[in-house]
């Protein structure tokens, strides 16, 4: 009998501790699923991919420089034609920036 007794003590002390740690990963469960972390791990993730800095870098450059451009050559202009052309440039200009920046690298790297 007193073996029955201290083996129940001991499977209630066992669930004790059991519910505790199944509260803790309650716990953290929700903490990981709030949206700013669920957020924060996509992004993480995504920067974890060396593929997608390098196009990300490539389209980013690529659109600063046509921005820079359509700037340069439209300034302050109020005409319709040169907004149109300010646009036709910047896409222009981005596209070859970013399909031309490895090899832009290169001769920079080299100078």
């Amino acid at each position: 009998m007193s073996g029955l007794e201290e083996r129940i003590k001991e499977l209630e002390s066992l669930e004790v501790h059991q519910m505790a740690a199944l509260k803790l990963q309650a716990r953290d469960t929700a903490e990981s699923m709030r949206p700013s972390n669920l957020v924060k791990s996509a992004f993480s993730e995504m920067l974890g991919s060396k593929s997608l800095k390098q196009d990300a870098l490539k389209a980013s450059v690529g659109i600063g420089a046509g921005m820079l451009i359509k700037k340069l050559i439209t300034y302050n202009s109020k005409g319709l034609f040169m907004k149109m052309a300010g646009f036709a440039l910047q896409a222009v200009t981005a596209k070859l920036v970013s399909k031309k920046l490895p090899g832009l690298k290169q001769k920079i790297a080299n100078l």
